[in-house]
């Protein structure tokens, strides 16, 4: 019918051929992750920056995004991300100032935003 028993290759050929078949599909995305890093895929032209973050439960927090001239506030968590509010420009320069310290500046932003929606 097919090949004889002997034609087969036995479990050291098959092993071998699987780990050569391996390093063979590992080279060819290597080669392809690093020819597209140096075409510049996959990096950011600081066109959307995180002025912000704050975590309120481990898998659940809120970013400060500027982008285009206009920042917001989004929501992160299991589901989908949602905004939040649209910052004003005039609380903005607070934000940026402590940006990359402790975030304190942002934790006042988000309570001064969180108390006008209160209102």
């Amino acid at each position: 019918m097919g090949a004889s028993g002997s034609d087969l290759p036995g479990f050291g050929g098959s092993l071998a051929l699987s780990l050569v078949s391996l390093g063979l599909v590992c080279l060819v995305a290597f080669v392809a992750l690093r020819w597209l890093g140096r075409r510049g895929t996959g990096r950011s032209d600081d066109c959307i920056r995180v002025l912000g973050r704050c975590f309120l439960e481990p898998r659940r927090s809120v970013y400060l995004i500027a982008t285009g001239g206009r920042c917001f506030l989004v929501g992160v968590g299991d589901g989908p991300m949602s905004l939040l509010a649209e910052i004003d420009e005039a609380s903005l320069p607070a934000v940026q100032a402590g940006a990359g310290g402790t975030g304190s500046a942002f934790a006042d932003l988000l309570a001064r935003m969180l108390r006008k929606g209160r209102r």
